[in-house]
């Protein structure tokens, strides 16, 4: 088969893998923070309600409205209108939904809500297109610096189907891992092209504007420079004698030049002008505790990329065995180890895919303070380098054991095959657990159970989008023993508290059980609340108590509850007025 023949028999492989693994994901609902992302997204939604005439009446121009709503997505943070304000910025994330939101939306459509009418299937489409593209150019990377077919065909495939991808591919609002992968690819494309002069520099400009589209997208992507400088130490001689070699090493060295200044731009703007929450860093635990889960995750990581079963969106290190600490130590070493001795054997695709491992794992190591210990698709881009080196090796093991014994290669081949069905299977029926809400939390509870965010929002879930009461009562009455358990040891579990004892009382008031909620509401009021928990408390309790019969109470605490809060005022009238308790 010729060069050309081969080339595009992988792309429409890669295609037809990516498409007929992920198609499950396009009747998926708005999960997480989907909504945050999109539903509650204003500047998300302004482009696309100008062009179908949905956008509020102005005076000034279409155009102005127009430009304005775009640049506006480069001046805030991602969740700026969700979760609260944080510090994700990923602007170019935000304009490709804008794109999907414009696509998407027709004038007077409802997108917020317990059932938007929004269709996410736009969003999913365009997740499967940017996780297809990066694997087109991870194949087009492994093409470039001259990997044998048997690696160019085996790791884009194994890429594009492997089940850690899920969270990035089948969750919308995971568009940052894609995104920046295929910027960061495209980057790496151009500064390792050969030319001279004014090509030169044309790949250098296109590089940087690569490069920003990345950090545009996502923030572990300042990892680019250091990426740059293994990759060329590891297929380069730079300290050659040669004078025409040293010249080709010193041309390489501009595109690392440009890259370093582009970060440090970068990271200036990003603790200045593009600083959304001051003051809200990672805290840093001691270096000693994230060394150890450092390896513990390294573990975890290294197993998944072979065997992915259990994973769930909510990876912890709780409860985990101390030898994960020596296991991931002893991986880590070993492929330290592997690489220098794949350099010196002249190995340069082993090299340079571990070290392309290495450095992209570096960011979410855990040596640095991040949101979590580990999450699964952190690995979207340290992955590629991994299973890179994993087949160069795998080919040459058999390629040298071919004169010998003839069946080394399709053994190879056969691997390969068996990996890609197994993980075909396993992508597949992830992808089900990302369908909805409730299907996503109850997965992730089946494998760690202890998780508070998680059994909060499914309680959430249940109470205010599938209007079962019962199964939301459950899951507060979970979620509030796991604050009591955290105790005073968790700050933001503890200032949780009033709220998830309201939504009991509010339940349990639905249900006629009067006695308990007033239980709740009384014991919101014992300790002191904040004024908008206790003026809710107050309003609950005096509801409480009328329906047990003790009127006096309770028209004292529903007056004090309007006092408080003047807007529960006219609920607090119809209910002095007969009003049904509710």
């Amino acid at each position: 088969m010729s060069e050309s023949h081969f080339r595009w028999v992988v792309v429409v492989a890669i295609l037809l893998a990516g498409s007929a693994v992920y198609v499950n994901t396009c009747t998926g609902q708005w999960v997480w923070d989907d909504v945050s992302s999109v539903l509650l997204h204003k500047s998300v939604q302004a482009p696309g309600r100008l062009i179908h005439g949905d956008a509020e009446p102005s005076t000034e121009s279409w155009l102005n409205r127009f430009t304005g709503s775009i640049t506006q997505l480069f001046r805030e943070d991602q969740h700026a209108f969700g979760r609260g304000q944080g510090n994700f910025y990923r602007p170019l994330v935000s304009l490709s939904f804008a794109a999907d939101f414009a696509f998407s939306h027709r004038a007077g459509e409802s997108v917020s809500g317990a059932s938007p009418q929004l269709s996410p299937l736009v969003f999913h489409l365009g997740n499967i297109m940017w996780h297809i593209l990066a694997s087109i150019l991870l194949f087009a990377l492994l093409t470039r610096w001259d990997a044998p077919r048997f690696v160019r065909s085996a790791v884009p495939l194994l890429y594009v189907v492997h089940p850690l991808h899920t969270e990035a591919v089948a969750y919308i609002s995971g568009r940052a891992d894609m995104m920046s992968a295929v910027f960061l690819f495209a980057a790496l494309l151009l500064a390792t092209a050969q030319g001279d002069g004014a090509r030169r520099w044309l790949n250098a400009v296109l590089m940087l504007l690569m490069l920003a589209a990345a950090f545009c997208s996502k923030e572990s992507s300042v990892i680019f420079p250091l990426l740059l400088v293994v990759i060329w130490l590891v297929r380069s001689i730079p300290f050659s004698k040669d004078p025409i070699a040293r010249r080709s090493y010193r041309s390489q060295l501009i595109p690392l030049f440009l890259s370093i200044v582009a970060v440090g731009i970068y990271l200036g703007m990003r603790a200045t002008i593009l600083n959304f929450a001051p003051g809200k860093a990672a805290a840093g635990s001691p270096f000693s505790h994230r060394l150890v889960e450092t390896l513990q995750a390294f573990t975890f990581y290294v197993q998944s990329l072979f065997l992915p079963t259990h994973l769930h969106m909510e990876q912890t290190l709780a409860d985990t065995p101390a030898w994960t600490t020596i296991a991931g130590a002893i991986l880590l070493l070993g492929i330290v180890v592997l690489l220098f001795q794949s350099a010196q054997r002249g190995w340069k695709n082993v090299a340079t895919g571990l070290a392309w491992f290495l450095i992209t794992w570096l960011p979410i190591s855990g040596l640095f303070p991040l949101n979590a210990p580990m999450a699964e698709h952190w690995m979207y881009v340290p992955m590629a380098g991994f299973w890179w080196a994993a087949a160069e090796l795998l080919w040459i093991g058999a390629n040298a054991l071919q004169t010998t014994r003839p069946w080394a290669v399709p053994t190879a081949a056969c691997v390969v095959f068996l990996l890609l069905l197994q993980f075909c299977g396993l992508t597949a029926a992830r992808n089900q657990e990302w369908d909805r809400n409730e299907t996503l939390f109850l997965a992730t509870l089946r494998e760690n159970p202890n998780s508070f965010r998680v059994q909060y929002n499914l309680a959430v879930t249940y109470q205010d989008l599938l209007k079962n009461p019962s199964a939301a009562r459950r899951h507060y009455d979970e979620t509030r023993r796991l604050i009591l358990r955290a105790g005073s040891s968790d700050a933001a579990m503890s200032a949780s508290r009033p709220d998830v004892e309201l939504s009991l009382g509010r339940i349990l008031l639905k249900q006629r059980n009067y006695p308990e909620a007033a239980e709740y509401f009384s014991g919101i009021l014992n300790r002191r609340p904040q004024p908008e928990y206790g003026a809710e408390a107050l309003f609950g309790l005096g509801k409480s108590l009328l329906a047990l019969g003790d009127l006096g109470t309770a028209y004292s605490y529903l007056e004090q509850a309007g006092q408080m809060n003047p807007a529960l005022t006219p609920d607090v009238q119809r209910i002095l007025e007969g009003a049904a308790i509710e």
